[in-house]
């Protein structure tokens, strides 16, 4: 996203899910849900990043800080949608030292923060 700066996924580009399933993005660049577990927003679950309507993420995620069961999409007392598909399993830590970091003009961080290592596992 611009926000983010990294611009974001092309409309009408397309990838290839493990089972071999080809998806393309929407007009705005947006895919499909596919992940709908009922898991709520608690503190170090990811979610994705979506307008709050169904089939609109894109290509970001976020980490919850604390929780934000609004954001649950089998909550039915908000129209916000952003269903949860994993969780941090160590460093909490660190996402607190993220968290807590100075921020300036437009809640950007005065210095910037950089995620170097990511390890996914099943």
């Amino acid at each position: 996203s611009p926000r983010a700066g990294t611009g974001g996924p092309p409309a009408g580009s397309s990838f290839t899910l493990p089972d071999g399933t080809s998806v393309t993005r929407s007009a705005g660049g947006n895919i499909p849900d596919e992940f709908v577990g009922e898991f709520s927003n608690e503190p170090g679950t990811l979610s994705m990043a979506n307008t709050g309507q169904p089939n609109s993420g894109g290509s970001q995620i976020f980490i919850n800080t604390k929780h934000n069961s609004f954001l649950d999409y089998f909550d039915g007392s908000t129209p916000s949608k952003h269903p949860v598909f994993g969780k941090v399993t160590a460093g909490m830590d660190v996402l607190t030292a993220i968290e807590t970091t100075p921020t300036g003009r437009g809640d950007k961080p005065v210095e910037p923060v950089r995620v170097e290592t990511i390890v996914i596992s099943e």
